[in-house]
């Protein structure tokens, strides 16, 4: 009978030529993995018969064996794993692609053995063994690439309660840092045995390794970024190659890193990029640990009030301006606000930075002139002479029954007139005992010249403001 297609063994080696040889050793062991094992076995050796070939065996202790044999030779015969999620295999074909790398090769199980010769043919015999399957293959490989794929065959983490041996070294399974339970795309069929994507909670477990991978079901998909090895345990949509995930993916996959290990990394791990990304969607308290472990003690960058930008800043806060972060990362940490007010507010909402703003205060009551003292009235009459001798300009001083303006707790403000100017004391800020010249000279007058700066500038940070203050003790020191 003539079926509709035939292999090229030669031609789908080529294919796989360029492709890096430890998915070879990944489709053999997954296929291990995937049966009811306590210990599988990678041999990997210089061929003493074959120069510049080496030998790879792998053996696992199933008790029923390769299922069916025909299998091994059979490109999408349908699988039995295909449906479970806990199981690596889909299309029956992984391991015909790790065949079409060998010289020859036999698979020996409890049902019989086939081998694959170096002629191109295939042959079956009754030689069986009483438990598992075994693995025997020839391939070309020179000793610093046999090395490579022992190397990276010992990243591989072993299902627990397995033994997994590689080249005669036990490869244990790491500690787990932190595991979880999220929900990540899978795969799965229909009920006509079609390959259907899906979505599934399942457990992922994150491991501190030298080098980071995307792991499904122990097996190594593809290095990443994160700074974790991640082992989701369930069947992940691959591509072609089964080396890589989605992007979508990858991003669901870092977001959830980071909401559960936030608390956990340090100032340097909290600037990673990988952490940058995941910022975009993390949950509140994760957004809140990296940010404030990026910027202690920040604020945002105030667009509405500079002089609150910079008196934060001369306050050894960290200003966080906009081009910090991106507008998605922007936007999640205001939907943190949401949940931690305190978090990352603008300066100008902070009273000791906030500068002045007379609007919407224009209807502060006045200080009843019954609560007027003498000793209000002697601070008043002090300010209007100070003002007249510095500046030759006139000065209304006003006590306001309130506490600074906007609900800030200001002691006072001045704004600067063509004609005149305003100096308003804030009485519930500063207290009846406040205006006591006999017991509160000095902070009177620091309060006063204060104000009287910004005659020159309404920037305290300005160098205007700073070269008035200096004009201003030079005139009162000569003019005493």
């Amino acid at each position: 009978m003539n079926n509709w297609f035939a292999v090229d063994k030669t031609g789908l080696q080529k294919i796989q030529n360029e492709k890096n040889k430890f998915f070879i050793i990944k489709e053999l062991v997954s296929n291990s993995f995937d049966e009811n094992i306590t210990k599988c076995e990678v041999t990997i050796k210089k061929s003493s018969k074959h120069p510049n070939y080496i030998e790879i065996d792998v053996y696992d202790d199933s008790k029923e064996g390769f299922k069916d044999l025909n299998d091994s030779y059979t490109l999408f015969a349908n699988s039995y794993k295909k449906g479970n999620f806990e199981q690596r295999g889909r299309f029956n074909i992984g391991e015909k692609f790790a065949l079409s790398m060998f010289k020859s090769a036999s698979i020996t199980s409890t049902k019989g053995r086939v081998i694959f010769k170096d002629n191109g043919t295939r042959s079956k015999t009754n030689t069986k063994i009483s438990v598992g399957t075994l693995f025997s293959g020839l391939i070309k490989m020179n000793q610093t690439e046999m090395l490579e794929l022992i190397n990276q065959s010992k990243n591989i983490i072993p299902p627990k309660d397995v033994k997994f041996i590689m080249s005669h070294d036990d490869i244990n399974r790491p500690n787990v840092f932190k595991s979880f339970v999220e929900e990540l795309p899978s795969i799965t069929e229909d009920v006509n045995g079609n390959l259907v994507r899906t979505k599934r909670k399942t457990n992922i477990e994150l491991f501190k390794t030298k080098n980071n991978f995307i792991y499904e079901l122990g097996i190594p998909v593809v290095e990443t970024d994160i700074g974790f090895s991640i082992n989701v345990n369930q069947k992940i949509p691959l591509n072609k190659d089964r080396d890589n995930v989605s992007p979508s993916y990858l991003y669901k996959l870092k977001t959830y890193v980071l909401n559960h290990t936030a608390q956990e990394l340090d100032d340097e791990e909290a600037k990673a990029s990988w952490v940058s990304e995941a910022l975009e969607e993390a949950d509140a308290e994760a957004v809140v640990a990296i940010v404030e472990s990026r910027h202690p003690e920040g604020v945002t960058f105030d667009p509405n009030d500079h002089e609150a930008n910079k008196k934060a800043f001369a306050d050894g806060r960290d200003v966080v301006t906009g081009g910090t972060f991106n507008s998605k990362t922007w936007n999640n940490i205001r939907n943190a606000r949401d949940e931690f007010p305190e978090f990352m507010k603008p300066s100008g909402s902070f009273g000791e930075y906030a500068s002045p703003n007379m609007s919407g205060d224009v209807d502060a009551p006045l200080l009843d002139k019954s609560k007027i003292t003498k000793e209000m009235k002697k601070v008043i009459s002090l300010a209007k002479r100070l003002h007249m001798k510095l500046f030759n300009q006139e000065l209304n001083v006003e006590i306001f029954d309130c506490k600074g303006l906007g609900g800030n707790s200001f002691l006072a403000t001045y704004c600067k007139g063509t004609y005149g100017s305003d100096l308003s004391f804030y009485y519930r800020t500063l207290g009846k005992n406040w205006f006591d010249l006999k017991t509160n000279e000095l902070e009177i007058m620091r309060l006063i010249i204060h104000e009287f700066g910004h005659y020159y500038s309404s920037d305290h940070l300005s160098k205007n403001y700073y070269d008035g203050l200096c004009k201003i003790g030079a005139k009162l020191y000569c003019n005493k």
